[in-house]
């Protein structure tokens, strides 16, 4: 990073993709054990082979859960794995904590190591912006929010809404299996509702996959504030600047980024956004995004 800036003088910062241990589905949420995962939970004061079965452990008993009430559907799955004790392992004072701070004293490393880097280039400070999961996800990907005044100028919140009910099936998927059908979606649907992706509990569990091209994100509005309000607070001073996607129906991306400069412009907010994937982006977009900034200026 310090060379970057050293050769690339003009550039006022640098964005970080995933300084955090992306959960895209529940095993890899439920990591991490290599030998370098294994030191950070040590100096958690947990020792890892014994930690590591209770992990396995809890996971034999969700997927156990998950697969006998899943023809009972969503409700029925969301009831039995608080049961079995998903919510409790998830939970703030729950076992799967010392995991959690063992990913976030890694990140905080991480983002400091970036800092020092940064800081050791002569000339004005580089900006340091890492971009992130939001909640709940960033909980168990180890994102260290409480590093972020010292190193950080920003951080990037990853609206990226058509991988929400992706990753709410891969959840399933790993308590359930891959076989589509009925009982996958009764599961995808209770993992929509804990992982918060849509505005009620009652989740179309079918309608929970990456959607096509032109097909609505089937996220909720308010869901997205709520991660919005949820990461401003986590981070403290530091502005969050949300990364809205222009994937997607016309419609729909201007509603998200509607969505996104509104929440940008709220007491403490950042007054900025990002467009992720100009390729996706066409005239009648970004005609369309442009009003919206019209509009907000107003």
């Amino acid at each position: 990073m310090a060379e970057l800036a050293c050769r690339y003088p003009g550039v006022h910062g640098l964005r970080i993709d995933w300084p955090e241990y992306p959960p895209y589905d529940l095993r890899s949420a439920l990591f991490d054990f290599s030998l370098h995962g294994q030191q950070a939970l040590r100096q958690q004061g947990v020792e890892p082979l014994a930690y590591g079965r209770l992990v396995m452990a809890q996971w034999t008993a969700w997927r156990t859960a998950a697969q006998a009430a899943a023809p009972q559907g969503a409700s029925a799955v969301r009831a039995s794995l608080r049961e079995a004790g998903w919510d409790a392992f998830f939970g703030a004072h729950g076992d799967g904590q010392p995991l959690w701070a063992s990913k976030r004293a890694s990140v905080a490393a991480l983002l400091r190591a970036y800092r020092a880097a940064l800081d050791t280039v002569p000339g004005p400070r580089r900006s340091l912006q890492p971009q992130v999961f939001p909640g709940p996800w960033s909980q168990w990907s180890g994102f260290a929010w409480d590093a972020l005044a010292d190193t950080a100028d920003a951080v990037g919140l990853k609206l990226y809404t058509m991988h929400w009910p992706m990753m709410a099936r891969y959840w399933a998927r790993d308590l359930v299996g891959p076989a589509p059908g009925p009982a996958l979606d009764a599961v995808t649907a209770a993992m929509a509702d804990f992982l918060g992706c849509c505005d009620t509990a009652a989740v179309d569990g079918a309608r929970q996959h990456y959607p096509t091209p032109d097909q609505p994100h089937p996220v909720g509005a308010q869901a997205q504030r709520n991660k919005l309000q949820q990461a401003q607070a986590l981070a403290g001073s530091v502005p969050v600047i949300t990364y809205a996607h222009s994937y997607g129906p016309l419609a729909d991306v201007q509603a998200r980024f509607a969505l996104a400069v509104q929440a940008s412009q709220q007491p403490g907010a950042s007054a900025r956004v990002w467009i992720n994937r100009y390729g996706y982006l066409s005239d009648a977009k970004l005609a369309a995004l442009g009003a919206v900034v019209q509009a907000a200026r107003q």
